[in-house]
């Protein structure tokens, strides 16, 4: 029986490392990157204007901190063999307080872009004037500087405490906080994304019958602009729309282990485990966090393969820096 829990054990430490070296290492490279160019073409003249687009850029930015602050350092780790926050404290604090703030950063945008896709889709002009750059700026700086503030507890209650390594379970009073303020952030933003999701896919639905009615019936004073630019501004919006219902149903899919499970190693911190309990524990674990770091890698993919109008743009620049290169070369 004590073969049979090593080997478990042993054969689960073994697959976490592969999937660490040879899937997160590819992550890490496509999520930089990825996100970088969305950056750039959500700054782009054509997007940066929108208020929505405010949002994919601060988003992106902290999908790249959160990357360099945990993806990274995992593998570093495992390719020299060797974990500077398992034995610096300093360390295991900052890379811990940079997770938690980009990690609360990035939760906060995919909040603010559903609340924003419904402000834009509601028939209440009082309400949609919400939606505007100035009011977006401020939400974004307010926000940062909530979690940037916020997460400083982490430099407290974080601490290396052999043979855990880097952990908050040396005080089970700060344990309990960091499990109950976990899952109460990941609460709310699946419960804020689904409910406004929901609002605007009713109120695009009641715009569209709107608009048939108004056709049926002749009735030219009620209908929208029909003007170049004001149709362009419509079908722009309508694919900010998709890109954030395409992502609130990837950041569920794909975000739930890492979201949940620091609860449930809370509630099970106090009990005895078999050495196949703590393998099959730590395990999961790493599949948590590599789905999360996959759901921050393939926005990129997701805004490419979902958006015209982020495809034209992307191809547009494409074209622009080869043009570029070609005229500094020849």
């Amino acid at each position: 029986m004590a073969t049979t829990t090593q080997t478990l054990a042993s054969q689960l430490s073994n697959l976490s490392n592969k999937l660490l070296i040879y899937y997160l290492a590819p992550i890490y490279v496509f999520g930089t990157l990825g996100n970088i160019l969305n950056i750039i073409i959500f700054l782009r003249r054509n997007l940066r204007s929108s208020a929505c687009s405010q949002y994919f850029i601060c988003m992106s930015i902290a999908q790249i901190i959160l990357f360099n602050a945990a993806a990274i350092n995992r593998t570093i780790a495992l390719l020299i063999g060797y974990d500077l926050s398992t034995t610096v404290n300093a360390l295991c604090k900052l890379r811990i307080y940079f997770y938690l703030s980009s990690l609360g950063i990035m939760r906060q945008c995919l909040c603010l872009i559903s609340i924003d896709r419904w402000i834009i889709t509601t028939k209440s002009a009082s309400i949609r004037k919400f939606s505007s750059l100035r009011n977006v700026r401020w939400l974004i700086i307010g926000s940062t500087l909530f979690w940037i503030l916020y997460s400083i507890h982490t430099l407290i209650g974080y601490q290396l405490s052999p043979p855990r390594g880097c952990t908050n379970l040396a005080d089970p009073s700060y344990s309990l906080f960091y499990a109950i303020q976990i899952i109460i952030s990941a609460s709310l933003t699946w419960i804020i994304m689904i409910v406004f999701s929901m609002l605007t896919l009713r109120n695009v639905r009641s715009s569209r019958r709107i608009q048939i009615v108004t056709k049926n019936t002749g009735n030219t004073t009620a209908a929208p602009s029909n003007t170049p630019q004001s149709i362009h501004q419509r079908r722009r919006e309508m694919q900010l729309i998709k890109l954030s219902l395409i992502q609130v149903i990837s950041y569920i899919l794909l975000c739930t282990i890492a979201s949940a499970y620091p609860l449930y190693m809370f509630i099970t911190s106090s009990e005895k485990k078999s050495s196949n309990q703590t393998a099959i524990e730590s395990f999961l674990t790493t599949i948590g966090l590599l789905l999360l770091y996959t759901y921050s890698a393939i926005t990129f993919l997701i805004y490419t393969l979902v958006s015209n109008t982020f495809r034209k743009e992307l191809l547009l620049m494409c074209q622009q820096v080869f043009t570029y290169m070609t005229r500094l070369l020849f």
